[in-house]
């Protein structure tokens, strides 16, 4: 096949360009996202009950629906979250689930269970979550000058109706999510003076106003030939007609007007978000799933452009740009590209000393990149993170094809060979050992695929995109490559560039390789016994290091959560929130707060209460952005003692798909009864018990609420002759707004409140009044007693019923005593237990990785017992990695560097390369071996014959990987242990390659030798 390619180079080189074309188009149409589009295996449901108790949510809304969500299939894991005025349902289920079906069934349980839920409760929301959802970038608008609440709502209103509406029209935009937003409401404020001089009760005003906003359906009738549609103008469709209703009071007319003032306000504020010490609007931008990244932000960044130009009065900043990401990973497959060529060059000039063959090297791998995407159409991957890591990684590996390919045809020229020939025979004896080669990388990374969870999906895109880019590059190797070869070198003689790179290269590495080879094998088994220490020391060290899911990343932004824990209401949380940022805000290139809930519709973070705030800080670097978060956070413990104050890295896309408490051990306490929550006081006695067995664990208690419990003393209703649903109606009146209807503007519904002037509530005990049996008004204060009480700020609830959360952060190194003690002392105390967190995540990611390992190196085994026709041989290679493993556990171990996913991946990668030099030398071995030549002379020789192409190929590969070192971009420091594990293991695997290897094959081919004797 060789010689009939060199024969044909104008067909080899056309086809070439018209694959060449095929890619180019592919790469114009392929989707440019972040991430692979893979569902998610979870869905989330809200719910709000404006004015309800914690334990009202729990026991109404949330326990009945816990118990038939439980009932569906294939899901692992639900927690409930019960807080005042709303719930919220996290349903994790098994990956590979039918997300759809899932939903429909989730749906169906919902369904079922809104007919038993108070009828003020809406219909809870459901969302299904997908990769697609994470937002890529917000945007925060302002208005340039703050004049008042009510033209804050209009601009909220303009947003939702115009910018809104202009950013969704794009066709790579999908949905723009807005938090901060204020909701319209009509307002009446009676004038309590009038009210009670006209003896004109709330009830009289609901029912004129329900009177006059009546909605009629249309009627028909006929006239002569025509026949018309008759419709009824009784809906109040403004406030004006709102003032124009009128009263009829003992025979006397009065409008609304007369006693109220009505207007249009603000509803009651449940999220404020400030951008610096503005408040604004976040605008969460979600892209389509097929949306290509690049042009996307092109066109966004175009209309805010525009917008800035026909709003001048409005501000819209870029925040928290996820796309920097693929920014980086597409810039690092550039990089890749011309410093794997540059390298490749490099190496070739001074080992080959040949200056024409290291233009094959830069027209290949360009080659095989593009061919690369033309398959990715074919298969359906899309240009992401994901994928460009897995082509990223492929890029060296590319390079290594086409080096050894050139090299061999080299040896097969320095034997005396014609050029057609060497390059018929050089190509023909690599093709086994190449697809050998290739075959064995590829069975590293698709073991990767059968990760448990959304891992599993990502990596698939990775494992393709290698095993694509690996194959693509094989066929350029043994069809483009040769021909390229025979037209470069058929008439052309030595240059002068060639003449001097002869001149300066390398002379004597040959000559350096046999001395040492020669000392290694004077020193069998001194070499055999380090073999065995470095494997015990690597062992060792291994069980040494710390595990976590994620590379720790030095970062320039930061979450500072506050709760204030107080029951403070909104605006003192907006108070105290203004004053930190006008604070702080000089020390900060970027500020901005959620204070209160996050009112985002695809919200799938645990939300926060009217008393909590969450603070997004950027500065100009790590250094800076650590002081600042400590004299906020200094600040904050000093001037509200109270407080808690949590601090978090802001999250990736990546991130937030492996997110899992940051906290490294977790007890669920539950009492015997699976509905009823354990006491406040039980459960802090319990965790000052285990304090004080355990000091220094730094347990956190559970948040805390202070509320106002009125109590309805019997004795009195009785003495009095009041009936209790009258002085419960009567409070709840005058302490909250009485929702007495809808307005409708046309376009939305605004909802019709009555409310009185904001008081107290010792004020409003001491000063409302309710009718008794005989028509007599009895003061409030005299039926009723009011004191003040802790208890839970949230219930939360598993598939075990109700628990109570109790974060532990310092464990150190006896997690598994410390759980075992926790235990033992919870039965004393008949609390039940289970227990979660960082620590058993971060196990279940460890034996993971080990498991795809073993299943890689088993592949790994039974490709090459297939190649070698031999069960043993493939051993001696697979020494390899171990030795490998251990050296790279080490130098992990020196660096401080954590056993993460991603030093995981980069051993499982590692671990497929370094095998593939030891493949090549074998294979010559073997060729020398049955040409006749003896055992050590074959070991040598062969040794020799692959001394460049190793070397060639592993500098190559490490060069190409050592700037990620030194990098400071967030990609950089994801890839970092990943980067180190590399160039550890190439580095020694270089050297087990051309030395130890060779022994080992040595020993089995004695032990051979001697059997057959």
């Amino acid at each position: 096949m060789v010689r009939f390619l060199i024969q044909r180079p104008v067909a080899v080189i056309m086809s070439t360009i018209a694959f060449i074309v095929l890619g180019i188009v592919a790469s114009f149409r392929l989707p440019v996202s972040l991430m692979p589009d893979i569902e998610i295996p979870e869905i989330t449901i809200h719910y709000t009950w404006d004015n309800a108790s914690i334990s009202e949510i729990e026991n109404t809304i949330t326990a009945g629906l816990r118990n038939q969500l439980q009932q569906i299939p294939k899901l692992t894991e639900i927690q409930t979250e019960s807080k005042e005025g709303s719930g919220l349902i996290t349903m994790k289920f098994e990956y590979g689930t039918s997300l759809d079906y899932a939903f429909i069934e989730v749906n169906q349980k919902v369904d079922a269970s809104v007919n038993s839920l108070p009828k003020e409760v809406q219909r809870p929301t459901i969302i299904k979550a997908s990769t697609s959802d994470l937002p890529v970038f917000y945007i925060n608008i302002n208005l340039k000058e703050y004049e008042s609440e009510e033209k804050f709502l209009e601009f909220c209103e303009f947003t939702d109706a115009v910018l809104k509406k202009r950013l969704e029209q794009l066709t790579d935009i999908a949905m723009v999510d807005i938090s901060g937003m204020y909701s319209p409401e009509l307002y009446i404020l009676p004038d309590e003076t009038k009210l009670r001089s006209l003896k004109i009760t709330q009830d009289q005003l609901k029912t004129a106003i329900d009177n006059n906003n009546q909605v009629s359906g249309n009627l028909s009738v006929k006239d002569g030939y025509y026949q018309y549609s008759i419709s009824f103008a009784s809906q109040i469709m403004s406030p004006e007609e709102l003032q124009e209703v009128y009263l009829n009071i003992n025979g006397r007319l009065l409008q609304i007007k007369d006693v109220a003032q009505i207007g249009i306000r603000p509803r009651e504020k449940r999220g404020i978000f400030f951008n610096g010490d503005r408040q604004s609007l976040c605008l969460a931008v979600i892209t389509q799933s097929n949306a290509r990244m690049s042009e996307m932000k092109e066109k966004v960044t175009g209309l805010l452009e525009q917008f800035r130009e026909e709003y001048p009065d409005v501000e819209f900043t870029v925040s928290r740009d996820q796309a920097q990401l693929l920014n980086y990973s597409i810039d690092n497959l550039i990089q890749s590209l011309w410093q794997g060529i540059l390298l490749a060059v490099v190496a070739m000039l001074f080992f080959l000393r040949d200056a024409r063959s290291p233009l094959i090297i830069a027209i290949s791998i360009p080659v095989s990149v593009v061919i690369t995407m033309f398959f990715f159409q074919i298969i359906g991957i899309s240009i992401n993170t994901i994928s460009l890591s897995g082509l990223i990684l492929g890029v060296g590996m590319m390079v290594d094809n086409s080096i050894i390919t050139i090299d061999n045809i080299n040896q097969h020229r320095n034997r005396g060979k014609s050029l057609l020939q060497s390059c018929v025979d050089g190509t023909n004896e690599i093709i086994t050992p190449l697809l050998s080669s290739v075959l064995t990388t590829c069975a590293i990374f698709v073991p990767l695929i059968f990760m448990s969870g959304i891992a599993g999906a990502l990596f698939y895109d990775q494992a393709m995109a290698v095993a694509i880019g690996l194959f693509v590059s094989f066929f350029v190797s043994i069809t483009i490559v040769p021909v390229v070869f025979h037209l470069l070198f058929r008439n052309a003689g030595e240059g002068k560039i060639t003449r001097f790179i002869q001149h300066v290269s390398f002379k004597h590495l040959e000559d350096y390789y046999t001395t040492i080879f020669h000392v290694v094998f004077h020193h069998k088994r001194w070499i055999v016994v380090g073999c065995f220490i470095t494997l015990i020391a690597g062992t060792m060290i291994a069980m040494q290091l710390k595990v976590e899911r994620m590379p720790v990343i030095e970062t320039n932004e930061m979450i500072l959560r506050t709760d204030w824990n107080a029951s403070i209401h909104m605006e003192e949380n907006e108070s105290r929130v203004k004053d930190i940022i006008k604070r702080f805000e000089g020390e900060c290139e970027e500020i901005s707060c959620h204070a209160g809930e996050k009112l985002f519709f695809l919200n799938r973070e645990k939300n926060q209460n009217t008393n909590e705030a969450e603070f997004y800080i950027r500065t100009g670097n790590a250094h800076e952005l650590d002081k600042t978060v400590k004299d906020i956070r200094n600040y904050i413990k000093s001037t509200y003692p109270a407080a808690k104050v949590d601090i978090e890295e802001v999250d990736n896309l990546f991130e937030q798909l492996f997110k899992d408490s940051d906290v490294p051990l977790i007890v669920y306490l539950s009492g015997e009864s699976r509905r009823g929550i354990v006491e406040l006081d039980t459960i802090n006695a319990f965790i000052e018990h285990i304090d004080s067995l355990m000091p220094g664990l730094k347990l956190d208690k559970p948040s805390t609420s202070e509320r106002i419990v009125v109590e309805i003393l019997p004795d009195r209703l009785a003495l009095y002759k009041v009936n209790q649903s009258s002085l419960i109606n009567v409070l709840e009146k005058n302490i909250s707004k009485m929702n007495i209807g809808k307005l409708n503007t046309g376009n939305r519904y605004v909802p019709i409140v009555i409310s009185g002037e904001e008081k107290t509530i010792l004020d409003i005990i001491r000063t409302s009044f309710v009718s008794n049996s005989d028509q007599l008004d009895i003061p409030v204060a005299a039926l009723t007693r009011m004191e003040k009480e802790l208890d839970y700020k949230s219930i939360i609830g598993r598939k075990e019923g109700v628990v109570v959360p109790v974060n532990i952060y310092n464990v150190g190194d006896s997690t598994a005593r410390i759980i075992n003690q926790i235990r033992e002392e919870a039965g004393k105390k008949k609390l039940n237990t289970l227990f979660d967190g960082q620590y058993f995540s971060g196990q279940e990611t460890l034996w993971e990785m080990v498991m795809v390992i073993i299943v890689a190196i088993l592949m790994l085994y039974f490709i090459l017992a297939a190649q070698f026709e031999s069960l043993s041989l493939p051993l001696i290679l697979l020494i390899e990695i171990p030795l490998d493993i251990a050296f790279t556990m080490l130098v992990l171990w020196i660096c401080g560097i954590s056993l993460n996913l991603m030093s995981m991946i980069g051993i499982v990668v590692m671990s497929g390369i370094v095998i593939n030099d030891s493949i090549l030398k074998i294979d010559t071995i073997n060729r020398l071996q049955r040409s006749g030549v003896p055992l050590e002379e074959a070991i040598h020789e062969g040794g020799v014959r692959r001394l460049k192409p190793i070397l060639m190929t592993s500098l190559t590969t490490i060069l190409a990987i050592v700037p990620m070192l030194w990098g400071n971009d967030i990609g950089s420091q994801l890839q970092r242990s990943m980067s180190v594990t590399l160039i550890a293991g190439m580095t020694i695997g270089t050297l087990v390659s051309l030395y130890v290897i060779p022994l080992f094959y040595y020993y089995l081919e004695r032990i051979f030798i001697s059997i057959k004797k």
